[in-house]
């Protein structure tokens, strides 16, 4: 087997390894994996703008804000009367 034949596939078994990590972590996050049930933070919705834009309504504490997302970081836009605001969903899934 060549050097360039060895570094090929070298390079293909990297991008595969890659790959996996990406879809067992995206998987990982859409079940829920990796959030803090009972935590103070619980993002209540999320709606994507643009690629890079996003809004989330968020209850910190007895709080709801709503909260931009951008290319410069994380901004609060407004707070939201909390009786409004449909209460978080059960992340508990049925086993």
């Amino acid at each position: 087997m060549g050097g360039g034949a060895a570094l090929a596939q070298s390079l293909l078994s990297l991008v595969a390894v890659c790959a996996l990590a990406w879809f067992v972590l995206r998987a990982a996050a859409r079940r829920g994996f990796g959030t803090r049930p009972g935590g103070v933070l619980t993002v209540l919705d999320r709606v994507v703008l643009e690629p890079r834009r996003t809004l989330y309504v968020v209850r910190a504490g007895d709080k709801v804000l709503l909260v931009g997302s951008g290319e410069h970081g994380l901004t609060t836009l407004s707070e939201l009367d909390p009786a409004t605001v449909a209460p978080p969903p059960d992340t508990e899934a049925p086993r």
